[in-house]
């Protein structure tokens, strides 16, 4: 990777956050809870409200789109805490930093901006990431919801303090 960065892109680019995504969904489809039929059916008005759940990261090396972020919360949540969902690296950049790059990107402007607890849920098996995600200090909760429906049966709740 010669050069690399994180963008964080508005409302108004969501056709790029679309394109992202649908990539997501078409290389690993059991990664992530949505399905690609139903987000390529998304009109403009569906997804510019992605933006209003919180801030989409995309991470670019060498202006190509080569990872995605997202950082949420859920109605009612303090506006110190956020959930990470949807960390996806394109197939030819796994392996080689992106994503720590891009989480530890997105977990030093989220202690910056004041926030003290990050949340994320990981699918059961998904090994790789649960490992990324204890080298930045995530911590198992012990709380796992079922996904009837999803080849990984359930996800677990992880919890990383940041103050």
């Amino acid at each position: 990777m010669t050069s690399s960065q994180v963008e964080r892109p508005t409302e108004n680019d969501w056709p790029r956050l679309r394109n992202i995504r649908l990539s997501a969904l078409r290389d690993d489809p059991l990664a992530f809870l949505a399905t690609y039929e139903s987000e390529a059916a998304y009109d403009e008005q569906r997804w510019r409200l992605e933006f209003s759940r919180g801030e989409w990261n995309i991470m670019l090396a060498d202006d190509k789109e080569v990872g995605l972020l997202g950082v949420t919360r859920e109605p009612g949540m303090s506006s110190q805490e956020w959930y990470l969902e949807y960390l996806w690296v394109t197939p030819e950049f796994r392996r080689s930093g992106v994503a720590s790059l891009l989480l530890g990107t997105v977990l030093d402007r989220l202690r910056d901006t004041g926030v003290h607890t990050v949340w994320l849920y990981i699918l059961d098996g998904n090994d790789r990431a649960r490992s990324l995600y204890q080298r930045f200090g995530f911590q198992s909760t012990n709380k796992w919801q079922e996904l009837p429906g999803h080849p990984a049966g359930s996800e677990e709740l992880m919890q990383l303090q940041l103050i």
